[in-house]
Parts: structure tokens; C-alpha cells; sequence
């Protein structure tokens, strides 16, 4: 495993004092013994093996996760509960620590509430099972103060402290390199693939403290929109809107696959995993160059939509996200302390003590929707995001005398996949 060594300014980073100030605070005598800690300090090395760290837990958790934004779009809080076994996993190539899918469950059918500013509130709706949607026409506001109230269906009732929408500054100039070299990926055969780098420049308002975070997200096109194993794929109905499911043949053999082409233009969506956050205490009022706020994996040579977003965030919200991206690194020895849940800003109104997972935050938002044609790129093939995701080609059904005509597989909405066009999309296939 790659060591990742990087300089750890201690003292500053974190009391974020500034030596013109601290000196006076010294009494003379001492000044020589503190100027050689804090130069020690300074000038630390640590040279840091991210490695993969499990929280065993040993009850439920509630996972809360949602922002509002200034965005003129629907916005989601999603609501989840661990199972008592679960699992907190992290790795080197993420920073987060969260269980497995496979150990979450949605919480349902609760009465979830946005408070604006203290008086005007907002219902949302479950639009799926565990995720919780603003009212349609809802947009947040810069300056204003939100508070997210929780009623589960078994009574229990939690409560996020107000957090302040701040402003953001614009989106500069955008765009891409491709990287041969690219990220770590455990799906690829040579355990990297390549990416698309995303780089932006922004000016930092001057004479005030600004928190920052990065978010990413891309639309693939996928070809292939439904497999059946040991079995065929058939339709409900003739119309455009009917759904489709996968009938079993035990004539077939028990590994077999066949594979159905999307009836129409189909996006799996992908987020980037990773923390990206900064503060501006050393680089207050300067213009930032070749940020990088993204590394697109190359799935494919397909032309692809990102959407890249620069964020506020709050004091409290930016110092939650650093616990979880320094949790996520580790020196590696002995002294270290054992990972653990961290708790968020959201409680348990007659349970203090409850360990609520996640964050509920408020942030304006400058987004950039970048149409990505991939001409740069090297290697990709057309139509390859099936094979990356399966790690196998499409093996078609073939026509035959029982049944003749072939159906194409409906793309199904999810969180994970839209059959609508999304906004800024230039492109066929």
C-alpha cells in the first residue's frame, strides 16, 4: 500500500492563530522554548498510510444526510437506520465511514418538517422509501437559517440545530485533462482507471471567513437496462409506460445471462465519495487556480454530463466534515485511537445521549453542468459501462421460433437512474 506523506500544520490548522498575534500573548522568557515547539509543530512530517478502517457497532444508528440549497431543483433528505451488526467500513480510496448498503434500512412514512428562519415551515414527502423531498417551488435562500424536525412512526422525535445559509462565491473558468494514470479502482483488472480531471479557478471574497465544499456528480449513458439470470425478460404490457420483469426458464442453465437494450436514452448516475472541503484562513481575499474538483472514472468513450457544485458551508458543518475526513486517515500504529461514529448535529429530543449519524446543512451553491465529449481520452470504448459494472460482455437473447420478437428493457428510475434527459444534455448517444 502506497504511504501518502503530506505536512501536518498542527498548531495553526486547527487554533488557526496567527504568529504576529501569538508572540505578544508570550511572556519574553518563554518566547525561545515556544518558537522551538511551535517550529517543531510547523514542521512536522507525518507520513500517513490510509488504510481500511471497521467500526463494529452494536446497535442501531440513525443515519441523517441532507442539504438545503439555493437551487431552483428538488432537494432530499435521506433517513436511514443501521441494523445492530453493522459494519462501518472506510478505505483509502474514500473518506467517508458509513456501513455497507446492505446494512441500512429506510425509515418510512415519518413526518419530516424544514423550519425557516423559525417560523415558516415546510412538509416534505417521501418520494422513495428513506428519502424526503422539499414541497415543488421551494428554494432555499442566502442569509436565511434552517432547522430539520423529525417524527419517526414510532413516536420518536429529532431535531437538527439551525444552520445559516452563507453565500458563495462564482465558478471561474472550468475544465478537464485526461489522466492516464487516473484514481485506484478495485472493479478495474490493473486495480486503476484512467479519469477525467475536472479543474476550476474562484476568487475567495476578501475579509471574511469562507468554508468550502466540492461535490461532483455524472451522468453515464447506459445501453443495457435489464438482465435476467436463468430466465427471459418480458414486458407487462405494449404501452411506453409499462414495466418489464424477468420470468425464470429452469430449461436454461443456471448461469445463464441474457441481457436487454434500453428502449430509449438511459443515465446511471454517479456521485463522487470523496470529502472535499477548505477553509480560507491562509488564503483569505486571493484567487484560487487549477483547483481540481473532480476525477471522472473513464468508463466508457461516450460523451458524459458532470455537474460540479462549489458550496458554502457553515463553521460547525465544515468542522463536522474534517472529524469524518481525519477519522478516514490513520498513522497506522499502536497509539492511534480505534475509528468510531461520529455524531452529527441532529438529536433526539428526550435522548440527548442518542448517537445520530450524518448532517443536516444549509449551503448556497454555484454549479457549473459541463458536457464532457471524451475526445481527449485514450483506451475507452463505446458502450463499455456495462462491462465495467458486470465485469462481463451483454449477451443478447436471440430470436427464436417461441419468441420471435425481443423486447426492450424500460429504463427504471432510481436514485441511481433516470430515463429523463438531464438538464444541459447535448448529446445522443
Amino acid at each position: 500500500m502506497a504511504v501518502m506523506c503530506q505536512w501536518r500544520i498542527i498548531f495553526f490548522e486547527y487554533f488557526e492563530v496567527p504568529l504576529t498575534k501569538l508572540l505578544p500573548m508570550i511572556k519574553k522568557q518563554a518566547i525561545q522554548y515556544w518558537l522551538t515547539l511551535i517550529i517543531g509543530l510547523f514542521t512536522t512530517v507525518s507520513c500517513i498510510d490510509p488504510y481500511k478502517v471497521t467500526v463494529q457497532a452494536t446497535q442501531s444508528y440513525l443515519i441523517v444526510e441532507g442539504t438545503i440549497t439555493d437551487l431552483d431543483e428538488p432537494q432530499t433528505i435521506s433517513i436511514f437506520e443501521t441494523s445492530e451488526t453493522a459494519n462501518f467500513k472506510s478505505s483509502q480510496f474514500t473518506s467517508t465511514i458509513s456501513p455497507k448498503s446492505s446494512d441500512i434500512i429506510p425509515v418510512s412514512k415519518a413526518k419530516v418538517l424544514v423550519i425557516e428562519n423559525g417560523q415558516k415551515t415546510y412538509e416534505l414527502f417521501e418520494s422513495q422509501a428513506g428519502y424526503y423531498s422539499t414541497p415543488l417551488n421551494f428554494v432555499g435562500t442566502i442569509g436565511s437559517s434552517y432547522k430539520l424536525i423529525i417524527e419517526k412512526s414510532t413516536g420518536e422525535r429529532y431535531e437538527s440545530t439551525e444552520e445559516k445559509m452563507f453565500s458563495v462565491p462564482e465558478i471561474g473558468t472550468l475544465y478537464d485533462k485526461f489522466n492516464q494514470k487516473g484514481i485506484k479502482d478495485n472493479n478495474s483488472s490493473t486495480g486503476n482507471i484512467a479519469t477525467n480531471d475536472i479543474y476550476i479557478d474562484y476568487i475567495d471574497p476578501a475579509t471574511e471567513r469562507n468554508f468550502y465544499r466540492w461535490k461532483w456528480t455524472s451522468y453515464e449513458l447506459q445501453n443495457i437496462c435489464a438482465s435476467c439470470k436463468q430466465g427471459y425478460y418480458e414486458r407487462t404490457g405494449n404501452t411506453a409506460t409499462s414495466d418489464g420483469k424477468c420470468i425464470q426458464d429452469i430449461r436454461l442453465p443456471g448461469f445463464n445471462y441474457y441481457d436487454y437494450f434500453c428502449e430509449a436514452l438511459c443515465w446511471d448516475i454517479f456521485q463522487g465519495k470523496e470529502i472535499d472541503i477548505f477553509s480560507d484562513v491562509y488564503t483569505d481575499g486571493q484567487t484560487q487556480y487549477d483547483k481540481v474538483v473532480a476525477q471522472i472514472p473513464v468508463y466508457q468513450s461516450n460523451p458524459c454530463l458532470v455537474v460540479v457544485q462549489q458550496m458554502s458551508l457553515s463553521a460547525n458543518a465544515f468542522r463536522y466534515l474534517k472529524l469524518i475526513e481525519d477519522q478516514s486517515e490513520n498513522t497506522g500504529t499502536l497509539a492511534d485511537t480505534p475509528p468510531a461514529p461520529i455524531k452529527g448535529n441532529v438529536t433526539n429530543t428526550k435522548n440527548n445521549n442518542e448517537i445520530v449519524l450524518g448532517y443536516f446543512s444549509a449551503s448556497a451553491v454555484s454549479e457549473v453542468r459541463y458536457m464532457m465529449n471524451r475526445q481527449n481520452t485514450v483506451g475507452a470504448v463505446k458502450d463499455g459501462l456495462f462491462k465495467y459494472q458486470t465485469r462481463r460482455d451483454p449477451t443478447p437473447e436471440s430470436e427464436s421460433d417461441e419468441r420471435p420478437n425481443i423486447p426492450f428493457a424500460v429504463c427504471k428510475p432510481s436514485v441511481s437512474r433516470t430515463a429523463i434527459a438531464p438538464k444541459n444534455w447535448q448529446f445522443g448517444r
